[in-house]
């Protein structure tokens, strides 16, 4: 309950500041709010399509997981707010307000004092702004080729101090307040930008959308392009390299003239096996008509030289050897190209001379018996008979023979082919293999850009940025209030801070907390202005009540004496104690005061006993109760009393300055004046307090205005009480 009053005091004693200073810092605020800028908000929404958009890789089987999908719109994000993607949309921004700007009035894009302060502030790039063109679209873009082209990472440099540090709304301090969030699980990201230039919010969302797709094609298509070309540039050189070993492949087959090797070696040797056959087949039919001409030449003696030597035989047998060949030839090269009937007509020749040579035979009239009389015929046409057969193999065999060689000739041609084309072949895979592969490669790059341009082409605005007509609400209506209680709460903490900390016996409940001692009486500093008058009723009750109280312990049978002492000088004890002698007289009570000042020395020898104090009738015990001896001693910092002095009196109190700090120092000769004292009581009494300090001992004190007697009765939590008090005026 004692908190409870004591808070309620507290905020009484500060009730002045609890209206001045709130009230002083409400009207600063309300002043300094007038001129308050209008604000101005710019919302846009886009659709991203990555949750529900439909691709060419879906399509395919591939599908993406929910965390996928929330990386991917962090990414999104995160983009939106980057330091790169912000730059590019900084001096888009500054290029679009100086060429659009206007100094004189406001328009869509930029207000005229912010633009004159932009301008202004640019004088050292002015010339990289470019208006020569008919067309500001055509003008914004050359000038914002020429900001970037001027840009070096040089801090000195200013176009690269515009997004960092330099520039309002298209620094990166105005430009990171742009709001990008992803609303709910949806594929929608929601932005939102307040600045108090309507153009500028407005031109900062469109540019930033703008460059926010740009930026986002250019992240998602960079990578897919660059394997893009880097596969074509591949496709193209194995392409040339592929061409190239076909070629080489091509102009070694013509050289060699092979079409097929494999077949065209099948054929060789299928030939060569048959040409084998037929030439031992011709040689055997050689050697056996060679043998049995021989033999019968043997029989027919010089018959066989006189034909041989005849003109018309040997012309036959020429024409005979000659047909023969050729018709082995026509026979055994057939790569030849000779026709059927060249054929029939070379055997129809050879026909013709056989029969010729016979006839030539049948005119010699002296071979038709031998040298033993023998008929010749037969020996003869078996003779001629054999030596057609012998010209006929011969001419075959020099044919075969030939043939032979030339068969040799293709083993030996078609031997090393063989290796060479392998391993030409096997580059013309290789490099095919490398081909096909890479370009599977293409075209899967080619199936991404196509899904990622199909994802891309669902980036699009839902809710186009719009053009703020109208400003928001600055709250400074809440601003006041807030700023009015905060004032309020600050005034009290403050207060409430210095009441904690502070060491000042200003008030009862204070003294007795620092102190751990009571306090049983207060005298008011003298007040003034209207209250002055009521300064010696404050100190006539203040002394009633403290009489009253130190009254009550004083012992029939003995001197009451009441014993005055202080830490230090000046705490008022002389006042106190004059105020109580008078007091004490009014009651009927025979008062006598004592001070160090007149009665006696302040050496420690003079203390006991204290003159006036023994010398007693001892027949007249029964008058000391009317007796009151108050006792004035000099401060405990000047000098010492002795345990007699404390404990031979009723009463001991300790006048306290209240305006005094209450030091460490006091609270140790306070405590040791306890202990010196022993039973005798020891009590406090404050001096120089305020008005409603010396009510917490004395009571409600006058004026007894309504206002004050209604504060006094809450103070005292006396909530229906009807106090009545005398009406001082």
């Amino acid at each position: 309950m004692i908190y409870i009053t004591y808070f309620i005091k507290f905020f009484y004693r500060i009730r002045y500041w609890l209206i001045i200073f709130p009230v002083f810092i409400t009207l600063f605020a309300i002043w300094y709010t007038q001129k308050m800028p209008k604000n101005y908000t710019v919302n846009s929404s886009i659709y991203t399509g990555i949750i529900t958009g439909v691709n060419v890789m879906s399509e395919t089987g591939a599908t993406t997981t929910s965390y996928t999908q929330g990386s991917m719109m962090d990414n999104l994000l995160n983009l939106l707010t980057a330091d790169q993607t912000l730059k590019q949309v900084s001096l888009r921004l500054y290029a679009r307000c100086m060429v659009y700007g206007d100094p004189e009035k406001d328009n869509i894009y930029i207000n005229a004092d912010h633009y004159r302060q932009l301008y202004e502030h640019g004088e050292p790039i002015h010339h990289l702004i470019d208006k020569s063109s008919s067309n500001d679209s055509i003008n914004e873009q050359k000038t914002y080729e020429n900001l970037v082209a001027y840009e070096t990472n040089d801090p000195s440099n200013y176009v690269y101090g515009i997004y960092q540090y330099q520039l309002p709304y298209v620094n990166r301090e105005s430009l990171q307040k742009i709001i990008a969030f992803r609303i709910s699980n949806s594929d929608v990201l929601e932005l939102s930008y307040t600045t108090d230039d309507p153009g500028i919010t407005y031109q900062t969302l469109c540019i930033l959308i703008d460059e926010f797709i740009h930026q986002y094609q250019e992240l998602r298509f960079g990578a897919t392009n660059s394997v893009i070309a880097f596969f074509e540039a591949e496709l193209q050189r194995i392409g040339k390299e592929l061409k190239a070993a076909e070629d080489d492949l091509t102009v070694y087959r013509t050289d060699n003239r092979v079409i097929n090797y494999d077949e065209e070696t099948k054929h060789v040797a299928a030939l060569n096996r048959d040409f084998e056959l037929q030439y031992w087949e011709s040689k055997n039919a050689f050697e056996v008509a060679d043998s049995i001409r021989k033999d019968l030449e043997k029989r027919m003696g010089i018959y066989s030289d006189i034909i041989r030597n005849n003109k018309d035989y040997i012309y036959h047998n020429e024409k005979i050897t000659r047909l023969s060949e050729q018709l082995a030839m026509a026979t055994y090269y057939p790569e030849g190209k000779i026709t059927a009937r060249v054929k029939d007509s070379l055997a129809g020749e050879l026909a013709a001379s056989q029969k010729a040579i016979e006839q030539t035979i049948r005119d010699f009239e002296g071979l038709r018996y031998t040298k033993e009389g023998i008929a010749n015929d037969a020996v003869v046409e078996e003779w001629l008979k054999q030596e057609i057969a012998y010209k006929k193999g011969e001419a075959e065999l020099h044919v075969l023979q030939e043939r032979a060689r030339q068969m040799s000739g293709k083993y030996t041609h078609f031997a090393p082919i063989g290796s060479v084309l392998n391993r030409k072949e096997r580059v013309v895979n290789i490099f095919e293999k490398e081909y096909f592969s890479t370009m599977d490669a293409l075209n899967s790059a080619r199936l991404r850009q196509k899904s990622l341009q199909m994802t891309s082409a669902t980036l699009k605005v839902m809710n186009d940025p719009y053009y703020p007509l109208t400003s928001l609400s600055n709250h400074r209506k809440k601003i006041i209030i807030g700023v009015f209680f905060a004032s309020l709460v600050f005034t009290i903490f403050f207060f409430l801070l210095i009441e904690l900390m502070d060491h000042t016996l200003h008030h009862k409940f204070k003294a007795e907390l620092l102190t751990s001692k009571q306090v049983i009486g207060a005298f008011c500093r003298t007040l003034r202005i209207q209250s002055r008058r009521f300064n010696q009723l404050y100190t006539t009750l203040s002394a009633q009540t403290l009489c009253n109280y130190a009254t009550t312990y004083f012992k029939p049978g003995q001197n009451n004496i009441i014993n005055l002492i202080s830490n230090e000088p000046g705490e008022g004890k002389s006042f106190v104690s004059n105020q109580m002698a008078e007091q004490f007289k009014a009651q009927g009570l025979e008062v006598k005061q004592l001070s160090w000042h007149d009665n006696f020395r302040t050496d420690s020898d003079s203390f006991t006993p204290i003159p006036g104090t023994q010398d007693q009738d001892p027949n007249g015990k029964a008058d000391l109760k009317n007796q009151v001896i108050l006792v004035e001693y000099p401060s405990l910092k000047e000098a010492a009393l002795t345990t007699d002095i404390l404990q031979g009196a009723s009463v001991n109190l300790e006048i306290v300055d209240s305006r005094r700090t209450w030091k460490n120092t006091d609270q140790l000769l306070f405590n040791r004046t306890k202990e010196m004292a022993g039973k005798t009581p020891l009590f406090l009494v404050l001096n120089y307090t305020k008005r409603d300090a010396a009510e917490d001992l004395n009571g409600l004190m006058p004026p007894y205005t309504f206002f004050r007697k209604l504060f006094y009765r809450l103070s005292q939590l006396g909530l229906t009480a009807t106090d009545r008090h005398k009406k001082y005026v």
